[in-house]
């Protein structure tokens, strides 16, 4: 990217591995990034609203206070370290993604769309967090959120009981 140019929005960067890309506050709102790879990448604070995500894999991806609002993140493998913190994926489609290990905490995902998801960590050392996470009106059914951790600040859809969903309550967590 030219120095200065802190746009890609539009951009066709389809089945491409990005690794160690430094994309952070970078507008790449409506990309296509289908099928990519996003290994070690920062992207905190960049527009991704609108993107054409499904099938992508994140691996240790810094999304912190990213704007996801409305992108297709449909069956991608966001597990691992990769951090979803602060960011807004408001209307986002997770339908069947791979969230295990991921965090969400204070994410916005109010009316994202995660059904079929699969949140349960591998490791249980490393569980996705959704501690502050606003899930308010998000879809969930058949998501698998065994083991993912919430907090008192945590919304859910009403008459969502994220103890029979089976998460933990960071509290229970770190007294056990």
């Amino acid at each position: 990217m030219p120095p200065g140019d802190r746009s890609l929005a539009g951009a066709t960067i389809k089945g491409r591995d990005l690794i160690f890309a430094r994309l952070s506050g970078v507008d790449l709102s409506g990309a296509d990034l289908r099928w990519g790879v996003l290994r070690c990448c920062k992207l905190d604070g960049a527009i991704l609203r609108g993107c054409r995500l499904s099938g992508a894999s994140f691996q240790e991806t810094d999304l912190r206070g990213a704007d996801l609002r409305g992108s297709d993140l449909s069956f991608d493998s966001v597990a691992g370290s990769t951090r979803f913190d602060a960011a807004d994926l408001s209307g986002a489609d997770l339908r069947g993604a791979d969230m295990g290990g991921a965090s969400f905490r204070r994410a916005r995902l109010v009316g994202a769309d995660l059904r079929e998801a699969c949140a349960r960590s591998s490791r249980p050392d490393h569980p996705t967090r959704f501690d502050g996470a606003d899930l308010a009106d998000a879809q969930l059914g058949g998501a698998d959120l065994t083991g993912c951790v919430f907090d008192s600040e945590t919304r859910f859809p009403q008459g969502f009981d994220p103890s029979e969903a089976g998460m933990i309550h960071a509290k229970d967590r770190s007294a056990s």
